[in-house]
């Protein structure tokens, strides 16, 4: 039985040569194709997997960008900001620099005998309480963030 099995195997291939060589050429060829389609396949989603990679790259940046922007921003108005309390702080501090001389001036004579008018004595307090609020405080008040004076300023 072995002998007929071997003998109609040898027939086959002896006397369908051509068949076998076709059916040989068809699957390694298919084999062949269908390793090219799944490397294609393969690429194709690597390189969406890229780009999806590179566009979230480019959200991050431009959200990073973007929070930047605003920093800046923020930095670049609390610094006007300062700027402007400063310089209220120092013109508030010429005025009432001249006015002390102001008041000290008209009480030059009294002041040789250690005797200071009243409205010095309160400006003096005054000036004593403010420093001691600027002091613990800094330049503005603690309710609204602005300078110590009657006038507001405006942007």
């Amino acid at each position: 039985m072995i002998r007929n099995i071997g003998k109609l195997i040898k027939s086959f291939f002896v006397g369908s040569k051509n068949y076998f060589l076709l059916g040989i050429i068809l699957v390694v060829g298919f084999g062949a194709l269908y390793r090219l389609g799944i490397s294609h396949g393969k690429s194709m989603v690597k390189q969406k997997y890229i780009a999806l990679e590179a566009q979230q790259a480019m959200d991050t940046l431009s959200q990073f960008i973007e929070s930047t922007k605003q920093l800046t921003k923020a930095a670049n108005d609390a610094s006007y900001s300062l700027s402007q309390q400063i310089v209220e702080r120092k013109l508030y501090d010429e005025q009432s620099t001249q006015a002390l001389q102001d008041a000290l001036n008209k009480t030059a004579n009294d002041r040789s005998h250690c005797v200071f008018d009243d409205s010095v004595l309160q400006f003096i307090d005054s000036a004593r309480e403010n420093a001691a609020q600027a002091t613990t405080h800094g330049f503005t008040s603690t309710t609204d963030g602005t300078m110590r004076i009657t006038r507001k300023t405006t942007k």
